[in-house]
């Protein structure tokens, strides 16, 4: 409980306030491209600081010294994950001091990146987010429930009062635990739903199959795109008003929803929209910086600016999209792909349900590793997936791992 505390008084403090009030005071003004402007400077004196990008640049043409505004900004390359994956060290502006805390991308193509974030940037990354929910009618301090996945497939419940939310394990929404959940759930009356857009789902199928609905006013969902039929269910069912937000680990776009459409909030990042691409560059984290770069999911933009958002309307957003491994008593688990983070000598992977008690999971090796830790892999899904279901790994060539005809890889593959 005592620990619960102080990581609520870390995340929830007069510092964040602070940061809030200044995204509030970005609205206020008349035009932010002068603020967009000393950011990017600021991120460019960040980049001249690494190892990498002044090397880059000028293999690019590009005497980093002398980028001197954001009219710079389309000039410079673009960055893939694939180069910041190669040596994530050498985009750091400064040494390792205390303070810089290593971070992992969800691997949804089962490759994860290792990123870097000191703690102003994880600041304002919470400022950011609770900005919206605050705006959305939601504060720390009003009751809420989330699912979390690390209470593995022995836990059922946590509550952490520092935080006031009910956690709830993703890996029991199934029938037998319907009526303590449902129960349990209505006791504690929660405002708010924190949750993946496929768990929400998950708990919302599980009401529909106890004839049961929820009044819970406002559901937050992010790190997943959200589908029509999602939505649809999980309205319906927990009686709710869903406010998405998108984002990457890599602190370089942020998206939220409001009705219909998506907005840019206010200085988190630079956002150039492509036809098969976002190319993005974050302002919020100058330690690890990341210009224009490159994000794969595709996004579908308006031609309308709504100057009271001051940002372009987004329609909506595609990718992200991930099949659930399902169990043979009904439960659906969900990103799986995080299991796979941090596991020695793995390079991609790919799950494969072929039936209800059965995985195949193809593993592609890191050019140099000897083996691939599969003894760690499966005592992480294990705690998810319990003992029922047959895992099988095989390690496989990068070129024969499945794609679609079009040529897109999906990281998990259900033939049930």
């Amino acid at each position: 409980m005592i620990k619960d505390k102080l990581k609520y008084s870390l995340r929830h403090n007069f510092f964040l306030e602070k940061e809030i009030k200044k995204i509030d005071a970005y609205f206020k003004l008349n035009t932010l491209k002068e603020t967009q402007n000393q950011a990017f400077l600021k991120l460019i004196k960040a980049a001249q600081k690494t190892t990498f990008y002044p090397k880059f640049y000028k293999e690019n043409g590009i005497d980093i010294y002398k980028i001197s505004s954001l009219d710079d900004l389309p000039k410079l390359p673009v960055l893939t994950k694939a180069m910041v994956k190669t040596n994530p060290k050498a985009f750091l502006s400064k040494k390792m001091p205390i303070g810089i805390i290593k971070g992992f991308t969800s691997g949804s193509t089962g490759s994860p990146l290792m990123v870097y974030r000191d703690l102003k940037a994880i600041l304002k990354e919470n400022a950011y987010v609770w900005w919206y929910r605050n705006n959305c009618g939601l504060t720390s301090k009003d009751r809420k429930i989330s699912f979390r996945s690390d209470l593995n497939r022995t836990s059922l419940f946590k509550f952490n009062k520092a935080e006031n939310t009910l956690y709830i394990s993703p890996n029991h929404l199934n029938k037998e635990n319907a009526k303590q959940i449902i129960d349990k759930v209505k006791d504690f009356a929660p405002k708010a739903l924190i949750s993946y857009p496929s768990t929400a789902y998950n708990f919302a199928l599980l009401l529909a199959k106890e004839n049961t609905k929820l009044k819970i006013p406002l559901t937050f969902t992010s790190s997943e795109n959200i589908l029509g039929f999602q939505r649809e269910k999980i309205e319906e069912l927990l009686t709710t008003t869903i406010f998405d937000w998108y984002g990457n680990a890599e602190r370089t776009i942020a998206l939220y929803s409001e009705n219909d459409a998506y907005y840019e909030p206010p200085l988190y990042a630079i956002t150039e929209y492509k036809q098969t691409e976002v190319i993005t560059t974050g302002l919020i984290n100058t330690t690890f910086p990341l210009i224009r770069y490159q994000v794969n999911d595709l996004i579908e933009t308006t031609s309308t600016y709504n100057a009271t958002k001051k940002s372009v309307e987004i329609k909506s957003i595609v990718g992200r999209l991930e099949d659930a491994i399902v169990l043979k008593d009904g439960t659906r688990i969900n990103r799986l792909n995080r299991d796979f983070t941090g596991i020695e000598g793995l390079q991609k992977a790919q799950v494969i349900q072929v039936s209800l008690d059965k995985l195949c999971i193809n593993l592609v090796k890191e050019e140099e590793a000897k083996t691939i830790a599969t003894n760690i892999l499966e005592a992480k899904l294990r705690k998810r997936l319990g003992d029922e279901v047959e895992i099988e790994f095989q390690v496989i060539l990068e070129k024969d791992l499945i794609t679609s005809a079009s040529g897109k890889y999906k990281f998990v593959i259900s033939k049930i």
